[in-house]
């Protein structure tokens, strides 16, 4: 968790105040007012005395007026008292956790599947636009290399990976045999089983004389598994889902055409969003709020991330682009059960 150590300490009533306004801002998006603090939490308060605390509130920068007779909205750092006190311990939304346990991984084992299926499931659930962030190929552990004959004339590539398995179906030439294949499979395996997808990468030159030396059509096959391992580099290392982009933008803090193209232009950049999405240096829940985020763009947003963990190795970040006024108890009950079912993913497997 990241975020502003230092906030002024706040009594049991301006806090029950104050995450009143936010809780209706979530929900409603409309001002909160003394009488409805006295409807919702503290009845046997009188209203003048909510006012005061609710003026209080905002000359200690909590709250904010958008009209001098309106009632008060929360401010970056209202949020941010709120997040560091809800992430003491991460609430619980039984109906959002529901929803995730029926759609998470679905019966594939194919690590690109695995990571669309986070962000659309996430995304889905919260309706707000998630992205999924592979952390290169350092952590990704090489358990086996299938090269696969097919009689259509085509070869399907398999490295499975301590993730899951990165896969492609590519046209073989004429000259490559089922022996090949079956060669190829068992010589990468025995090189490679147990070191870094990326090590395998990087390496593959070095070990080339050894394998040409011990399997025929080498320099096809080796080509194969090249192929496929570049056109995976280079086209997976983020999935970002985006369909509830819409209802996003239609919150009141983002529904201007210029706030909403800096949204857009975030999400279809990949190294902004390698910068946005960034957790090389943290762990957990991290909530990022307004102008506590790497981007200009995102001063109107709130961005809640979390690094994924597989056999105690970080391969992945997911995280949640949303207003300020999002709904930050269950997105981080979401992320963090996704989070915890990835671990419990490995654990099993590795229990068997």
């Amino acid at each position: 968790m990241e975020g502003n150590n230092s906030l002024p300490v706040l009594s049991d009533r301006k806090k029950t105040i104050l995450f009143c306004a936010i809780d209706n801002y979530i929900k409603q998006a409309s001002p909160i007012t003394s009488l409805l603090v006295q409807q919702t939490e503290l009845h046997d308060i009188s209203t003048a005395t909510i006012r005061n605390e609710l003026a209080t509130l905002e000359a200690m920068g909590f709250l904010k007026q958008l009209h001098t007779s309106s009632g008060r909205i929360p401010t970056s750092q209202g949020y941010r008292f709120f997040v560091n006190e809800i992430l003491k311990s991460t609430p619980k939304n039984a109906k959002a956790l529901t929803e995730v346990k029926g759609k998470m991984f679905a019966r594939t084992n194919n690590l690109s599947e695995i990571v669309d299926s986070i962000a659309k499931t996430i995304s889905s659930t919260t309706n707000y636009p998630t992205v999924v962030m592979l952390d290169g190929l350092d952590n990704l552990i090489v358990q086996s290399v299938k090269v696969l004959f097919m009689i259509s004339g085509q070869v399907l590539v398999l490295i499975d990976t301590n993730a899951g398995a990165i896969s492609s179906t590519i046209s073989a030439p004429s000259n490559i045999t089922k022996q090949d294949c079956d060669n190829a499979s068992n010589i990468f395996t025995d090189i490679f089983s147990g070191q870094s997808v990326s090590f395998m990468t990087q390496n593959m030159d070095t070990f080339s004389l050894s394998i040409k030396n011990s399997m025929k059509n080498y320099e096809e096959v080796f080509k194969l598994v090249i192929s496929v391992l570049s056109n995976y580099q280079n086209n997976t290392s983020s999935n970002v889902s985006n369909k509830t982009l819409i209802k996003m933008l239609e919150s009141p803090e983002i529904s201007s055409v210029e706030k909403a193209k800096n949204i857009l232009s975030v999400l279809d950049d990949k190294q902004s969003l390698q910068n946005v999405f960034d957790t090389s240096s943290e762990d957990g829940i991290t909530v990022k709020i307004g102008s506590e985020n790497k981007l200009d763009k995102l001063n109107d947003c709130a961005v809640i991330k979390t690094p994924l963990i597989l056999d105690g190795k970080k391969v992945a970040t997911v995280g949640i682009i949303g207003p300020e006024r999002i709904d930050y108890a269950t997105v981080a009950s979401v992320l963090k059960f996704v989070s915890d079912e990835l671990k419990n993913k490995t654990n099993n497997k590795g229990g068997r």
